[in-house]
């Protein structure tokens, strides 16, 4: 059975994608803010700041991939047809010979007859915030989690050698 060439993205993945993405922002940023609200945020550790901090990038990061999701969900035939016809420019209009629905990135590539694929269907800004985003939250995440590491074994060290 041929898949249809001009079919765009799975509804139903669109929206479990916005569903799922708003409930993961919601606990990051619930996190996020009530591990600065224990002891304030001028009396937070370095650790507890760069921690909120990864899980505000974080929930960043998952929120403008979900603004993605709502630009394709809301892609009608008609709409879809013209982001491509806009991605491609008036020269390569006619050559659109089918589309092919990405996740990662998030976008509709329209694939043209000489084998070039242009994103289309979400603003151009997303993928590279997302992508800056995430790799803040990783980094800052990794960061705290090693130093977390480093200071249990520290005091492990230092409490087995006075005994």
């Amino acid at each position: 059975m041929a898949t249809d060439p001009y079919a765009g993205h799975s509804t139903l993945a669109l929206v479990l994608i916005i569903f799922v993405g708003l409930l993961v922002v919601g606990i990051l940023g619930v996190y996020a803010c009530t591990a600065l609200a224990r002891n304030g945020i001028r009396h937070s550790g370095t650790l507890v700041l760069l921690r909120s901090l990864a899980a505000f990038a974080a929930a960043g990061a998952v929120s403008s991939y979900v603004w993605g999701a709502i630009h394709l969900v809301t892609l009608d035939e008609t709409r879809r047809d013209l982001a491509c016809k806009k991605a491609v420019g008036p020269a390569h209009v006619m050559e659109i010979d089918s589309y092919r629905p990405t996740y990662i990135p998030l976008g509709l590539g329209c694939h043209v007859g000489n084998g070039t694929t242009y994103l289309a269907g979400v603003p151009g800004y997303l993928n590279p915030v997302a992508a800056g985003l995430a790799l803040t939250a990783v980094v800052l995440g990794g960061f705290t989690a090693l130093e977390s590491e480093r200071r249990v074994t520290k005091e492990f060290k230092r409490e087995t050698r006075h005994q």
